[in-house]
C-alpha cells in the first residue's frame, strides 16, 4: 500500500487532452457531490468544454487514490486517542463489499480499508493503517459486537506486547499499554452518521463495476471528507479559510 501511495503522489497530468485544472475540478465535483458521470458531462458544458462522461469515469478511477495520498500527506493529525471502528456496505459487480472506517471520538477521519471480505483481516488492516496515519497507539477502540473486530484488536495488542509485526514498531514493546476494546453502542453513533455522508455520495453511483475503480473512488471520497472536516494544514493560511477547491489546488501544485 505504501508503494502504491508513493506512485500516486508522483503521478502527473502530462499527455492528457484537457488541462490539469479541468481534470482536478471534474474529479472533485464527482467525489464531493452526489452526481453521476452524465451530470458532470452536462455541468461542464457551462464552461464551454465538450467532455464525454466516460472520460470522467477514467479520471476518477485514475486520480481518486492520488488525491487521497495528497490529502493524507498534509493532515494536521490532531487525533484523539479514543477511536471508533465500524464497516459499511458498498456494492461491486452486484456483490456486497465492505468499507471499514475509523474515526476518533470527535469524528475526524483516520483510516479506511476497502475489502471483499468481512473478517478480522480487513479490520486488522484498517487498524494498522490508522496507527500509521495517527502515528500513535490509541487508548481505546470502540466497535459493535463483531467478533472479527474484537479479534483484530486482540492481535494488535499481542503485537504491541511482543513488538512483532507492529504497524509502527517504535510505538510497540513490553512497556506499551494494551488497547482497551469496548462495545458501547451509542459511542459509534458518530461513525454511523459519518457512514451516511459517504453513502450520500456513493448511492447515486448505483454500485461499481470494478473493485479497483471502487477502491480509488472511495479513497477520493474519503479525502474530500477529511477536507470538509478541516483536517488539512491548508485549511487556513494567514488567517484566510480556504475552500476545498483551493486546498486541492495547492496540494496538486
Amino acid at each position: 500500500m505504501n508503494k502504491q501511495r508513493m506512485r500516486y503522489q508522483q503521478m502527473d497530468f502530462s499527455g492528457k487532452q484537457f488541462p490539469k485544472e479541468v481534470i482536478i475540478m471534474v474529479v472533485r465535483w464527482y467525489l464531493a457531490f452526489p452526481l453521476s458521470y452524465r451530470n458532470i458531462e452536462e455541468l461542464i458544458k457551462d464552461w464551454n468544454i465538450e467532455l464525454d462522461h466516460s472520460s470522467v469515469q477514467r479520471w476518477v478511477a485514475e486520480y481518486g487514490s492520488w488525491l487521497e495520498s495528497k490529502v493524507r500527506k498534509y493532515l494536521t493529525r490532531n487525533f484523539k486517542k479514543s477511536w471508533r471502528l465500524d464497516e459499511t456496505y458498498i456494492k461491486v459487480k452486484g456483490k456486497w463489499c465492505y468499507l471499514y472506517r475509523i474515526v476518533d471520538k470527535d469524528g475526524d477521519s483516520i483510516s479506511f480499508h476497502f475489502s471483499k471480505t468481512r473478517d478480522h483481516k480487513a479490520a486488522l488492516a484498517c487498524i494498522r493503517g490508522a496507527i500509521r496515519t495517527a502515528r500513535f497507539i490509541p487508548d481505546k477502540i470502540n466497535s459493535d459486537g463483531s467478533a472479527a473486530n474484537e479479534l483484530a484488536v486482540k492481535i494488535i495488542n499481542e503485537e504491541i506486547a511482543f513488538g512483532k509485526k507492529c504497524a509502527n514498531p517504535e510505538f510497540c514493546g513490553p512497556l506499551k499499554p494494551a488497547i482497551t476494546y469496548t462495545k458501547v453502542k451509542y459511542c459509534n453513533n458518530i461513525l454511523e452518521q459519518d457512514h451516511r455522508k459517504i453513502k450520500t455520495i456513493t448511492d447515486p453511483m448505483k454500485g461499481f463495476k470494478n473493485f479497483d475503480c471502487a477502491a480509488s473512488t472511495l479513497a477520493g471520497i474519503e479525502a474530500v471528507a477529511m477536507l470538509r472536516k478541516n483536517q488539512s494544514v491548508f485549511n487556513e493560511i494567514n488567517g484566510k479559510v480556504l475552500s476545498i477547491a483551493e486546498q486541492i489546488n495547492l496540494m496538486a501544485a
